[in-house]
């Protein structure tokens, strides 16, 4: 499947090389900062719409400014999740790319502006998220933890409990992701900021607990178990077992209470909702109904692990307020 740039919406890596050259050959040709980042802007929305239909329907009730930030975020960590999780190349050649990647960063942050970017040679999904880092005074060391996340799923190790889960691999993979977008969205005053982004760091833990319950089949054939030792412990498992046991019955019910663990973060979440600025609310609040509803259905669900579960499109829309729903067509006819 290609859109409209003849690139395959399951992307590649030769994919995403074509689109960074395509990508500097247009930059390079550009003086205005403002332009360049509407460039990059729409290379990102391109990115958001290819990988999720569900952020990409609950971010369209921003303010195009906080929207289009948002779309830089996701660029940004898209492309290193790409590389541990799709990209058909060996472990060493993802350590090297993810490397790589990190030293880029660095080159993005010392970079003063999109232009010196793009003449440092600082590939497209970093060239306009550095530069809103600084905008935003958010911590350089986020997206740093960040990478060092996607590197440890390079060499999978066992967690052994929620809490080791949390702290060492759900705060870089997911919390710090949460944090971006709450330096984005805003507070509704200053002394609000550290709850919301309390609220934001609830919201990343169970967001991420339910994409591991939703693609444990997939992770187990990548070579990695997020579930920790002691909930395997709970189900009769343990760590090597999970990889190899036949009888999923016990691995279901280990699911499950993964599931209800994320249910009960979604909740917090959900309690911080109104220390954010008032124009994010119904896409914070979107994000939240439809990820957790996609999170209880797997939480009843008796099916096999092999099968991912989803929500439809018209099931995505009941989580958006009908009064909004005039934006979608045309959010789907831009670029």
């Amino acid at each position: 499947m290609k859109d409209p740039n003849n690139i395959s919406l399951v992307w590649t890596f030769e994919d995403w090389e074509q689109m960074e050259k395509k990508s500097t050959s247009h930059l390079n040709k550009m003086e205005n900062e403002l332009k360049m980042k509407e460039h990059l802007v729409n290379l990102a929305r391109l990115v958001l719409r290819a990988h999720s239909t569900s952020f990409f329907i609950v971010t369209r009730f921003l303010p195009k400014t906080k929207r289009d930030n948002v779309e830089l975020i996701y660029c940004a960590v898209r492309y290193p999740d790409e590389i541990v999780d799709s990209f058909k190349i060996n472990k060493q050649k993802k350590k090297t790319l993810l490397y790589e990647w990190s030293e880029k960063y660095e080159l993005g942050l010392r970079s003063n502006s999109i232009k010196e970017s793009v003449q440092n040679n600082v590939p497209f999904p970093i060239s306009g998220f550095t530069q809103l880092i600084k905008n935003y005074n958010i911590p350089y060391h986020y997206y740093r933890s960040f990478i060092d996340a996607m590197i440890r799923d390079s060499n999978p190790q066992p967690f052994s409990n929620i809490e080791d889960l949390i702290e060492n691999y759900i705060y870089g993979s997911a919390i710090v992701v949460g944090y971006f977008l709450a330096y984005v969205y805003g507070s509704i005053n200053k002394g609000s900021f550290p709850l919301a982004i309390e609220s934001s760091r609830n919201l990343g833990i169970a967001l991420q607990l339910t994409n591991f319950i939703r693609d444990i089949d997939e992770d187990r054939n990548r070579g990695r178990c997020y579930i920790p030792t002691d909930i395997l412990h709970q189900v009769g498992l343990n760590y090597e077992d999970f990889f190899y046991y036949t009888d999923e019955e016990k691995i279901i019910e280990a699911r499950k209470i993964m599931a209800k663990i994320a249910d009960e973060y979604y909740e917090k979440s959900l309690t911080g909702l109104k220390y954010f600025s008032k124009d994010s609310h119904v896409a914070i609040r979107s994000c939240t109904y439809l990820y957790r509803k996609l999170n209880q259905r797997i939480l009843i669900s008796k099916k096999s692990i092999s099968h991912r579960e989803s929500l439809s499109i018209i099931e995505k829309l009941t989580a958006l307020p009908f009064s909004k729903y005039w934006k979608l067509p045309m959010s789907y006819l831009k670029k």
